[in-house]
């Protein structure tokens, strides 16, 4: 397999090398040492921001402002992805696999909040891990987490379906909680990292309207913060300190702003009013290795340039309830109508990790290892426009004719919008088929989708965690609702199909990662065989960092852990003692 599709000039993967090392900002300076408290950190958002019940979460940028106040029992490792421990101290698991006990921290306390009793946040129980895990398996039509842990706690689908008032499975007992599984898993400590696991308390999710209150290194101001402008303050009783002593966190404040333009950020980038870019715009990416190269290149460097590959996977989806997109061979026809290809290298300007010729899990080796990705490529799509023909042909619309107009939504932005107009005209000059594009504002496509409102979507699906269910549970169709008035938000294109459903289930019950990966790999090629999407490509977005952020770590999943980051201008001397790695 090419694992690599981006190629950057020499010069420019040398910079990487001596001003990044590696995939972060870190600094070995002891930062008490030099009394680096204070500042605050800003990056951009890409839609409006509405502070909904953490099982309601469908957007990265929402778990990303999230994960700043509100932690779990786990956390991972923003540098590594491993998982571990948050406001539980230490975890045991049974030789059965089947019980997980994790023991809480003392001295942990909530955010003062006017939910609480005279406003002061109280201490965090074990009851509040019962309380979110009844949150979880509460049957709601907005409630996403439940699919995450379907079919994972004994007595939590019962609870789910209103025949129990209790989990069965979740004990808490003095200063511990633990969980009873159905099965061994391999991943139930990567689900319990993930966001829609972090305990929030009762008093929050039930006052009238829902407060982000957590335990976390900061705080949601509300009174400083609109739909637009997130502020969020340091937690002054925050119990966590750093290896070395220090407490955290470091900066006074974190602030996440939406721009309704990608490239409107950039130029605050530049002035330094900016601490982060999480994905430089494709109009941008010139200017950012031709015209600023010398900010690069500067010693100590300006600016820090980070490109890595993803954990994500761009994809366009069918509306399966749509008559003419039932017919398989017209989803096939659409699929090979496409230059994934050409779609990268002009419009992405060749920022993507690889093309989507593999399924909808990310081709990464080195995490999924053993996966059969060669396999999966064998069964999915290329361009091949003669093929294509036929199959529409076949379908009953030769050359087009007698085929109806589809609608395609995507997310509101100028580069979304380059895109869905290239596949519109390839469509177009390949098929002879129309399709109306639409850009829509984030949170409204979201709700389209999930209501099914247009015939096609654009979707980018960052993995919750690192495992191919992540994304194959977005075809999953046991969790289609029987009802078609209701929403559909995790399996959004409404597809169904028993073969796929029963490989599915085989890898959630297997005992090893091995014997998963089989299941999950068979799974996607029966998926890509029904061609209920149209895999474009797998992200490696460029970042760009103040140089003067430290210990701000990037991964795959996008995971953003900011306890820990400080500012402190660089220096010649420290930049030259920097070597490749």
């Amino acid at each position: 397999m090419n694992k690599k599709l981006i190629h950057f000039s020499t010069v420019v993967s040398l910079i990487f090398m001596m001003s990044c090392s590696g995939s972060g900002t870190d600094d070995t300076n002891s930062v008490e040492e030099q009394s680096l408290y204070g500042g605050v950190f800003k990056m951009p958002i890409g839609s409006y921001f509405n502070p909904i019940r953490v099982v309601e979460v469908q957007k990265l940028e929402t778990a990303q402002i999230y994960d700043q106040m509100l932690e779990g029992l786990v956390k991972y490792n923003p540098k590594t992805l491993e998982v571990e421990a948050s406001l539980a101290s230490d975890w045991k698991i049974s030789e059965d696999g089947l019980t997980y006990t994790f023991t809480l921290r003392d001295g942990v306390m909530y955010h003062d909040n006017e939910c609480f009793e005279g406003g002061k946040g109280r201490a965090l129980v074990a009851e509040d891990v019962v309380y979110t895990f009844k949150t979880i398996y509460t049957n709601h039509p907005e409630n996403r987490a439940y699919y995450t842990f379907k079919n994972t706690i004994v007595g939590g689908d019962e609870f789910y379906d209103g025949k129990a008032t209790e989990i069965e499975g979740i004990k808490a007992t003095g200063n511990t909680v633990s969980f009873q599984l159905k099965e061994p898993s391999t991943i139930f400590l990567q689900k319990m990292a993930a966001v829609f696991a972090v305990i929030v308390p009762k008093e929050a999710i039930e006052a009238t309207e829902f407060i982000p209150v957590g335990t976390g290194p900061f705080m949601y101001d509300k009174k400083n913060s609109t739909s637009e402008v997130v502020k969020l303050a340091k937690n002054p009783n925050y119990y966590r300190k750093d290896e070395k002593g220090n407490q955290l966190p470091f900066m006074d404040s974190v602030i996440f702003k939406y721009y309704e333009h990608s490239e409107d950020p950039m130029e605050l980038f530049w002035a330094g009013d900016m601490s982060y870019i999480p994905g430089v715009p494709v109009t941008k990416i010139s200017e950012v290795l031709e015209e600023r190269i010398g900010d690069f290149e500067s010693k100590p460097p300006k600016y820090i340039l980070i490109s890595e590959p993803q954990l994500s996977t761009t994809y366009l989806e069918f509306n399966m309830t749509n008559k003419t997109l039932k017919n398989k061979k017209v989803r096939k026809a659409i699929n090979h109508a496409i230059n994934r290809q050409k779609l990268v290298e002009k419009i992405m300007k060749n920022q993507a990790y690889e093309i989507g010729k593999f399924g909808i899990t990310p081709p990464l080796p080195k995490i999924f290892k053993g996966y059969d990705f060669e396999g999966i490529e064998d069964v999915s799509y290329s361009y091949n426009p003669e093929l294509a023909k036929q199959l529409l042909a076949e379908a009953g619309y030769p050359d087009g004719k007698g085929f109806p107009t589809l609608t395609f939504q995507f997310r509101l932005g100028n580069d979304h919008y380059l895109v869905a107009s290239e596949i519109q005209n390839q469509l177009r000059s390949v098929l002879n088929i129309n399709i109306d594009i639409e850009a829509i504002e984030f949170n409204d496509l979201i709700e389209n989708q999930g209501h099914g409102k247009a015939d096609m979507f654009r979707t980018t699906w960052f993995g919750d965690y690192p495992s191919p269910e992540s994304w194959l549970l977005n075809a999953y169709g046991k969790i289609v609702p029987s009802d078609p008035s209701l929403p559909s938000y995790v399996n959004s294109a409404r597809f169904q199909n028993p073969e796929y459903d029963k490989l599915f289930e085989q890898a959630l019950k297997a005992s090893t990662v091995e014997e998963s990966y089989k299941a999950f790999s068979a799974a996607e090629k029966v998926l890509m065989d029904e061609a209920p999407f149209i895999i474009l490509w797998y992200g490696e977005d460029m970042m760009l960092v103040q140089s003067s952020v430290r210990q701000l770590e990037t991964n795959g999943m996008r995971y953003l852990d900011l306890r820990n980051v400080y500012f402190k201008e660089r220096t010649a001397e420290e930049y030259d003692e920097k070597k490749p790695q």
